[in-house]
């Protein structure tokens, strides 16, 4: 398993999320979002000093870069 911290990802990247390392506020926001263990995402945008855009499904979602930081994920 190739695991990396979702910043760490390029743009064009499919992801699917393997796990989140965080408070239960924040893992409340993200389930909310649709950001949780086993969702696959793709990275629209990520210039690693701008919040990351990333895609699931038909919505985009932008995430700071602190927020990517506790996000663990694999490229698919």
């Amino acid at each position: 398993m190739n695991q990396k911290l979702l910043s760490q990802f390029e743009k064009g990247e499919n992801i699917k999320i393997l796990s989140v390392s965080c408070g239960r506020e924040f893992a409340r926001r993200l389930c909310a979002l649709g950001l949780f263990e086993g969702t696959e995402i793709k990275i629209i945008k990520n210039d690693k000093s701008c919040p990351i855009i990333v895609q699931i499904l038909n919505s985009r979602i932008a995430l700071g870069q602190g927020e990517a930081n506790k996000i663990y994920g694999e490229k698919i």
